[in-house]
């Protein structure tokens, strides 16, 4: 079903998350499946309907956030601050916290991405959670990035669209890994780093 964005869709959308269920939505690339990222219930529907397990990565409301979900020094935290939000996953050494560990499946790393979208970040702002956030297909096919498209391979999935933003370009987010001193590009992807 295709909810257009309205306060009336943001409060259904968390109240489905709040559910356990799966939604679709817009970031600021491609849009993206989503669930509540402290539900193992929620994660573990989401990797069947993807038909794979591996780590996921996570949306925050705001960088005072990453604190409690990744162990950053300060001088980290004001480098990456320039990117975010943005087109952008930090891959960042992960902190002990709320998240399933379905999230990480045994990574030390946790990916964070603060988008450049009203939506998603709305929707964890009510939550009061991280919500998961991956590219909507099936393991080892294209993402799809037309509601036309997500709504025909997933019509029980409820899709919250953004007409007026759609990058349908989008090759999704650039991740970085960050450990340490040491800054490694994992994927080039729609943002373009210029980090000394």
């Amino acid at each position: 079903m295709i909810n257009p964005i309205n306060e009336r869709s943001i409060k259904f959308a968390v109240d489905t998350l709040k559910k356990g269920e799966i939604i679709a939505y817009p970031t600021d690339t491609l849009y993206g499946f989503g669930v509540d990222a402290t539900n193992d219930e929620a994660i573990n529907k989401l990797n069947q309907l993807k038909g794979r397990t591996q780590p996921l990565s996570i949306i925050i409301a705001d960088l005072s956030e990453i604190e409690k979900y990744a162990k950053i020094s300060k001088k980290t935290l004001e480098k990456i601050n320039q990117y975010l939000p943005g087109p952008f996953t930090f891959l960042i050494k992960k902190r002990k916290s709320i998240l399933s560990e379905l999230v990480t499946y045994g990574s030390e790393f946790i990916g964070i991405r603060i988008p450049y979208h009203k939506f998603p970040l709305k929707l964890v702002d009510r939550l009061k959670k991280p919500l998961i956030t991956t590219s909507i297909n099936k393991n080892g096919h294209a993402p799809l990035n037309k509601v036309e498209d997500i709504e025909n391979n997933y019509p029980k999935i409820n899709i919250f669209e953004d007409k007026n933003y759609n990058n349908k370009s989008s090759i999704g987010s650039t991740i970085i890994k960050i450990d340490e001193n040491n800054i490694k590009l994992i994927r080039k992807g729609d943002g373009i780093l210029n980090y000394e």
